[in-house]
């Protein structure tokens, strides 16, 4: 069963890139605020939920093509179609023809990085991560 992971324009519906080969991803995640108020009855706390706080997702993955040259365009492409500082919606599916299982609204706020320590030609690591409920 393939999990695909599929990135779209701000309007959900818009398809933008398609991740190739994703092999690692720090989802389903979830982190809450806690607001904490001390000593309001004279002793204790109260604790209130406060909300969502945003957090990084990061994909790992891999690119393959023929030589160098072909990897260098993977690479510019994906650099490319995911602007810095823009809004997207991210939809993770387990397989085609299945309904998204995990959506999240998000942005690139760091670079794209490649795998820097192989002489390999025909594949390269990447890594991406998003800040989710960035917007």
């Amino acid at each position: 069963m393939a999990v695909k992971f599929q990135l779209y324009a701000a309007n959900g519906t818009t398809p933008v890139y398609l991740f190739p080969v994703v092999f690692s991803a720090n989802y389903p995640h979830t982190e809450k605020d806690l607001i904490q108020h001390n000593n309001i009855r004279g002793k204790g706390s109260i604790i209130v939920e406060g909300g969502e706080v945003s957090w990084d997702l990061t994909l790992k993955g891999v690119f393959n093509a023929e030589d160098y040259d072909a990897l260098m365009t993977l690479v510019d492409a994906m650099e490319s179609a995911i602007v810095l500082n823009t809004p997207y919606v991210l939809k993770i599916t387990k397989k085609d023809g299945v309904t998204t299982q995990y959506t999240y609204n998000v942005k690139r706020i760091t670079q794209i990085n490649t795998q820097e320590d192989s002489l390999r030609t025909n594949f390269i690591e990447y890594q991406l991560i998003f800040r989710v409920n960035s917007w």
